[in-house]
């Protein structure tokens, strides 16, 4: 059986002969395959096997009336369409099978050209029901498809970018030794206190990528300045002291890495407005890069540099504790008091095992 001979197999249920042998007879000679039953029990049964597309009932039937023959057949193919037959006196009840699902309902007597037309127009919906559905489920699938293509692509792309971040992050240890650790270091700390400072979790990729960058603009910074053993001059510090503005250059040019600015650009500002490059004070100066000045001075006070030696943990959080206000901020530093020095010491130690 062809598909379009499927379309065109009718379930005829009426309990009067008479009406049954008619409606055949129209529908047969319009191409129809027919189906016979004489009362809704007796339909439901031919419905299991049969599976008519199409269905004409008769409401008012014993056994099983023709409401509840469409309950049972909307309950086995969504997309079946019935056509319900009634006297005058079951119109509310009619509309209310409509309400059910029935595609039309027509009084008694029958006309037959309406039955055949309704037929056909019943027909035409369920095949349009089916299509349209059809056609969703193949978005949804292309939808899913491609959703997972992307979602390929896009772990590729972050794993390009977390390669390219590490590779400029690398580029300054090439010149200044110890960088490298110091910036692992101070990416564990800075994280922990924003963390614990409640920074919005979306924010934090930004600071990660800020703190492991802060000092790529010394790219930009001679050797001879860069990486003198003695004190600067005057004239030096000058020049120093522009590579937060030359990070800002470098990072303006890679889209990705344009929100890690905020800390390249700032993470030498001081809370009273006595740092550099731009002289903000308090608020004004964006919260990651408060919260990584903390985290930096806490790592450059207990680790050994050329023009110092290491304090303890203990000795390097009072210190802080005295620059709220002054150097620091105020609130961040509150939180970094509240937490245990445990906290820092863990992330130190992870910073170094995760080294190269």
């Amino acid at each position: 059986m062809t598909a379009m001979d499927s379309a065109r197999r009718v379930l005829i249920v009426d309990d009067e002969r008479d009406i049954r042998t008619t409606l055949r007879a129209v529908f047969g000679s319009a191409g129809y395959e027919c189906r016979m039953a004489g009362n809704g029990r007796e339909a439901a049964e031919v419905f299991e096997t049969e599976r008519c597309p199409l269905t004409i009932t008769d409401l008012k039937m014993p056994l099983m009336d023709g409401l509840q023959l469409l309950q049972h057949v909307k309950a086995r193919d969504a997309d079946a369409a019935v056509i319900m037959l009634t006297g005058a006196a079951d119109v509310r009840t009619a509309v209310e099978s409509l309400k059910q699902g029935a595609s039309d309902f027509i009084l008694k007597p029958v006309n037959l050209d309406q039955v055949l037309l309704s037929a056909e127009r019943a027909l035409e919906r369920r095949q349009l029901l089916m299509e349209r559905r059809e056609h969703q489920a193949l978005l949804e699938y292309r939808v899913a498809e491609a959703t997972r293509d992307l979602a390929t692509a896009l772990g590729e792309l972050r794993q390009t970018y977390q390669t390219t971040l590490e590779a400029l992050g690398s580029v300054l240890a090439t010149r200044e030794v110890g960088t490298e650790l110091h910036s692992r270091r101070v990416h564990a700390y800075s994280l922990a206190l924003a963390r614990a400072h409640g920074l919005p979790a979306g924010e934090l990729d930004a600071l990660s990528r800020g703190v492991l960058l802060h000092d790529i603009g010394k790219i930009g910074i001679s050797d001879a300045v860069l990486l003198k053993p003695g004190p600067l001059t005057p004239e030096e510090w000058v020049v120093m002291r522009s590579h937060p503005a030359i990070g800002r250059q470098i990072l303006e040019s890679i889209p990705f890495l344009r929100d890690a600015i905020p800390v390249v650009h700032h993470h030498h500002e001081r809370w009273d407005g006595t740092g550099y490059p731009l002289g903000l004070a308090g608020s004004a100066i964006p919260l990651g890069a408060r919260i990584f000045a903390v985290a930096d001075a806490f790592d450059a006070m207990t680790f050994d540099r050329p023009y110092s030696k290491a304090i303890s943990l203990e000795a390097a959080r009072d210190r802080i504790r005295d620059a709220a206000g002054t150097h620091f901020d105020p609130d961040v530093v509150a939180t970094f008091l509240r937490m245990p020095l445990e906290v820092f010491a863990e992330a130190r130690a992870s910073s170094i095992d995760a080294a190269p």
